[in-house]
């Protein structure tokens, strides 16, 4: 991948939600490698970036993508844009539905339009493997599709935002589907974060239903590396992407695993709780595998860090956070 990117060395690249979980490394990321970044994002969930100083090869805009007039002219002379901005975690998504569809379908609106606009090379949206809903099954990027909720739905039309505009104006595009991203930053919104945090605080480990529930946890380098070559490589271009590992395991298999790497395993209890109005049993997914095939074979790579070893780095960077 290095190879590629010092030929793009010098890009200018917008990222939006760029203080965010995944956001937050691929904006570190293109900066070590030589691109000029502007972020645009709200910081509603903290400034993940406060680290990096802003210069000439940062810029960091509070704004919210649904405020047109106010992002408008950070997108002139722009060569890329990641659209990563999006309402997050289960809770969340449930608890404010009118905020959910602003920002999914109108911000993301705003963004690819003026993407289009100003002649944007690509545009890289980030999607999610919540679009297909269960399956037993390995997801292919063909479907079937059974989004679950509004989230899941929003994305999909994402997707068709991304479709049209190559179509009516030929914008390229790339659309990744992400599933699980865990790693360090990101907050106990999410499952394996959340599992760790209330185990070393010496709290009992909520899971919802059996814990038979399956998911495809990839480590945030690996999402990282894949989103840095779907954006660039000319592979990626028009296509929709997995981004998974094409394995998937139960959450009681995680939150043993979590335990056990702690050396917590007899002294902190799990807790079965029945789903309820914030965590709705109408839009959980049961089973979530990748088919991670055709990313595999147009980016040339395969993620390389296991779970195991990944919880284990997320477990160090936890505990020597400042």
């Amino acid at each position: 991948m290095s190879d590629i990117l010092k030929k793009n060395n010098g890009l200018r690249i917008l990222v939006t939600g760029g203080a965010g979980f995944i956001g937050s490394h691929l904006v570190e990321k293109l900066i070590d490698l030589g691109a000029s970044v502007t972020v645009i994002d709200t910081m509603l969930c903290g400034n993940k970036i406060e680290q990096r100083k802003e210069g000439k090869n940062l810029s960091v805009h509070r704004l919210d993508v649904t405020d047109t007039q106010a992002i408008a002219p950070l997108f002139k002379g722009q060569d890329m844009v990641f659209h990563l901005a999006a309402v997050v975690g289960v809770e969340e998504t449930q608890d404010e539905p009118v905020n959910l569809l602003n920002v999914e379908v109108i911000g993301t609106s705003n963004v690819i339009s003026l993407a289009a606009r100003n002649k944007v090379k690509r545009f890289v949206f980030a999607s999610s493997s919540e679009v297909y809903g269960d399956s037993v099954k390995p997801m292919v990027e063909e479907g079937p599709f059974n989004p679950k909720s509004t989230y899941a739905l929003t994305k999909l039309i994402g997707e068709h935002f991304c479709m049209a505009y190559y179509q009516k104006f030929g914008l390229e595009y790339t659309a990744l589907r992400y599933f699980n991203a865990y790693g360090p930053r990101q907050d106990d919104r999410f499952v394996l974060s959340r599992f760790v945090n209330r185990a070393l605080a010496g709290q009992e480990i909520i899971i919802y239903g059996d814990g038979n529930q399956t998911r495809d946890f990839t480590y945030i380098e690996d999402t990282i590396h894949m989103t840095l070559l779907a954006g660039i490589k000319g592979e990626g271009i028009n296509q929709v992407l997995n981004f998974g590992t094409g394995k998937d395991v139960s959450i009681n298999v995680l939150a043993d695993m979590v335990l056990t790497s702690l050396d917590l395993k007899g002294k902190v209890k799990t807790k079965y709780v029945d789903y309820d109005r914030r965590r709705s049993l109408e839009i959980e997914v049961f089973n979530r595998i990748a088919d991670t095939t055709k990313a595999e074979t147009l980016l040339a790579y395969k993620p390389i860090t296991g779970l195991e070893s990944g919880l284990q780095k997320y477990i160090a960077w936890y505990e020597n956070r400042k």
